[in-house]
């Protein structure tokens, strides 16, 4: 293995700041950062696609990155055909090991939670290369992905988070207060965008009809929690008592993802009202959240985005459970009359103008201006050691 050669340039010269987005999940959150990353006259980006985005199974999500207008220094294929976890963590350390040697980079700037994203964070620490990290701080406790969010603040310098309850857990794990910073939640820019599809071209490039009341589902495994076939079942039972019209996300790439993807495979064949899809993009999901009458599953999607965009959300299980979270939000266990019920009422409450009062909980305004002004103003620890802060 070669030595890293990774330019450490000062404060007022141009620093290379590498980001690796593995999937739909953290593209959409990246996407008003990377834009003006790419523009900024002291910030190089080098952007890594990897994992989740290089695979047919979830929709080859790159080319919409591509799309966005965005030059990718380099994939990273370590997700496997079927995704196992944790050979594709194995494979995550190795390859992003190898984009460090390649690449001459000051930081690293990473977002959230999975396995693949801590192999990365391990990768860096061990290149020493200082990581920039964000949303940390957030809570997830059905999910494996908790502890791995958590880890990976522990192995960053750079904590740029979306709420002061966030701000507060991050600096109660010991980190330097003056290193943790709230910029708000960055997957909410979307709100701003000028470009986001019709109705009528969402028709169009789903190849169906979006008839009123119209919900968004997005499923994953709770991987500390409850069967994924079981809640697949409740919530497509749940479904076949609600008359609407359905797009349904497929699951990510965690363990039981392939379960979920199956069972909806085969039940959503010759139901018209279903629409079944790899992956939507982000410009057609917050162009699909304009029309929606409800958000159902049990993605963080729909305790952040969903409330934003002001659509009631039906959370399923508890793998969200201790996330902070919208207003409108139902929690039910993921049983098919208690999703139902929940379900109905949410479409009873957009059909009669009562979802006025539904919202996000995070600071006003785009969060992209406020991440990269606290990267430019940052200088990066050389070497990257760091002190243990006790709270006072």
């Amino acid at each position: 293995m070669g030595e890293l050669c990774c330019a450490r340039p000062t404060l007022n010269s141009a620093r290379t700041i590498a980001v690796l987005t593995t999937g739909r999940q953290d593209y959409g959150i990246l996407r008003s950062t990377l834009l003006l990353l790419q523009e900024h006259p002291t910030l190089r980006l080098v952007l890594w696609a990897g994992g989740m985005h290089l695979q047919e199974r979830f929709g080859h999500f790159v080319d919409h990155v591509r799309r966005d207008g965005f030059e990718i220094a380099q994939e990273l294929p370590f997700v496997g055909e079927p995704p196992h976890p944790g050979r594709d963590a194995a494979g995550a350390l190795d390859q992003v090991t190898g984009a460090l040697e390649r690449h001459r980079c000051d930081a690293l700037l990473l977002v959230g939670d999975r396995a693949e994203t801590l192999a990365a964070a391990v990768a860096a620490t061990i290149a020493t290369v200082p990581i920039i990290h964000l949303s940390g701080g957030e809570e997830s406790e059905g999910a494996i992905d908790n502890a791995m969010r958590h880890a990976i603040t522990k192995l960053s310098h750079l904590h740029l988070v979306s709420h002061e309850v966030h701000a507060r857990r991050v600096r109660q794990m010991g980190e330097d207060p003056s290193t943790v910073v709230v910029v708000g939640a960055p997957g909410l820019d979307n709100l701003y965008r000028t470009d986001l599809p019709t109705r009528c071209v969402l028709e169009k490039e789903l190849g169906c009809s979006l008839t009123p009341p119209l919900v968004l589902v997005t499923l994953h495994p709770t991987t500390l929690g409850g069967d994924p076939r079981s809640e697949v079942e409740a919530v497509a039972g749940a479904m076949e008592t609600v008359p609407a019209t359905y797009i349904v996300t497929q699951a990510n790439a965690d363990a039981g993802g392939v379960v979920i993807q199956d069972y909806w495979r085969e039940w959503a064949r010759g139901r018209h009202n279903v629409v079944l899809v790899d992956g939507l993009g982000v410009a057609r999901y917050w162009g699909l959240l304009r029309l929606a009458s409800a958000v159902l599953g049990n993605s963080s999607s729909g305790l952040a985005e969903a409330p934003a965009a002001g659509v009631p959300v039906v959370n399923v299980g508890d793998r969200q459970q201790g996330r902070l979270r919208g207003t409108g939000v139902s929690d039910v266990p993921a049983e098919p009359g208690a999703i139902a019920a929940a379900l109905g009422q949410a479409i009873r409450l957009v059909r009669e103008g009562k979802t006025a009062g539904t919202h996000a909980p995070f600071p006003s305004g785009p969060a992209a201006p406020r991440i990269v002004a606290a990267i430019a103003s940052w200088d990066p620890p050389r070497p990257p050691r760091k002190r243990f802060h006790e709270v006072q």
